[in-house]
């Protein structure tokens, strides 16, 4: 889904560079929690001999060679657009890094961009499905919503900021399970707390993000409620807003900024997914999230029984 708007609709159903953007972020990902154990100071110069890194610039030559003739195959469209006096007839980020004068590979933009966006997104995608399939009234719930929703409306921003049952359980499954349990940052200038706690230049902090199951913020902190965003006022209820007390997409200037994106997108892919199939847990026991270090994921071992339905709506008619 992101490479559809990343990249064009051609490149999107390209398996070859779903893979090869797949395994890059998987193995990159791998090899940061095996150079997370080295020192600082010896990063630089052992990433050259350790094996996972290796395989990430394996991959990446990969991806770059699999990118190469695309981007050959577009210049050649947009030359001849040129010619006949036309603006290029791409309108997405291979355009947008070229027309802003980038000098990386396209493919080592796109693959950055895949990096963000792949694993954050099918994290939460994953825990909401986990968490529907613990409350399985949502089924209902959620699929009567889509259709009354999408079927006046369509695939629009406003009707998906209208799936207000939807935009709930999504930012309660994020504030039970963020992508992140604490944020890391280094002070910049001293500072003194309103507890007195003094912060002196270049030190580095955490800050926990494990407050939002607190119940000094939340009644009933703990417990998965699916409404509980529902009725709350509409700037701080929303899946993208950004609070103290709401850590899901962070807070302040470095809240992310892809979040309106990353938001509509796991909206249309839960509408698909509730639409078309039915899941339950295998062994009817919900599986926790895990740990790693300060990234607190899915649970990867989780298996579901999937099954298709008829779905009650076609979306693919819909317009978007």
């Amino acid at each position: 889904m992101s490479s559809r708007v990343f990249m064009g609709e051609e490149l999107c159903h390209d398996d070859g560079w779903n893979k090869a953007q797949a395994h890059y972020t998987m193995k990159t990902f791998q090899a940061m929690m095996v150079l997370c154990m080295v020192p600082r100071w010896l990063r630089p110069y052992i990433h050259w001999i350790l094996p996972p890194c290796w395989i990430v610039r394996r991959s990446l030559a990969a991806a770059r060679k699999q990118l190469a003739p695309h981007i050959a195959r577009r210049q050649e469209i947009k030359n001849a657009a040129v010619a006949r006096g036309e603006k290029s007839p791409f309108d997405d980020t291979i355009e947008w890094f070229a027309q802003s004068g980038s000098q990386l590979p396209p493919a080592d933009c796109q693959i950055s961009l895949s990096l963000a966006a792949i694993h954050t997104t099918t994290d939460l995608v994953s825990q909401v499905m986990i968490d529907i399939a613990a409350h399985p009234v949502l089924f209902t719930e959620m699929r009567t919503e889509i259709i009354a929703v999408l079927s006046t409306s369509g695939i629009t921003k406003t009707a998906l900021s209208n799936l207000k049952l939807m935009d709930s359980v999504v930012k309660e499954s994020q504030r039970l399970k963020p992508i992140l349990l604490g944020w890391r940052r280094q002070a910049l200038a001293d500072a003194t707390l309103s507890r007195g706690i003094q912060i002196k230049q270049g030190q580095k902090v955490a800050v926990t993000s494990t407050h939002m199951w607190s119940n000094e913020n939340y009644n009933m902190a703990k417990e998965f409620n699916p409404y509980r965003f529902m009725s709350g006022t509409e700037k701080t209820s929303s899946l993208v807003s950004t609070s103290p007390n709401h850590l899901g997409f962070g807070h302040g200037m470095h809240a992310c900024p892809g979040r309106f994106f990353a938001a509509n997108e796991v909206k249309i892919a839960l509408c698909h997914l509730l639409l078309k199939y039915d899941w339950k847990f295998k062994d009817d026991v919900k599986p926790e999230p895990v740990a790693f270090g300060m990234a607190y994921v899915a649970n990867p071992f989780a298996k579901l029984m999937i099954r298709r339905r008829e779905a009650e709506l076609d979306i693919s008619t819909l317009n978007c």
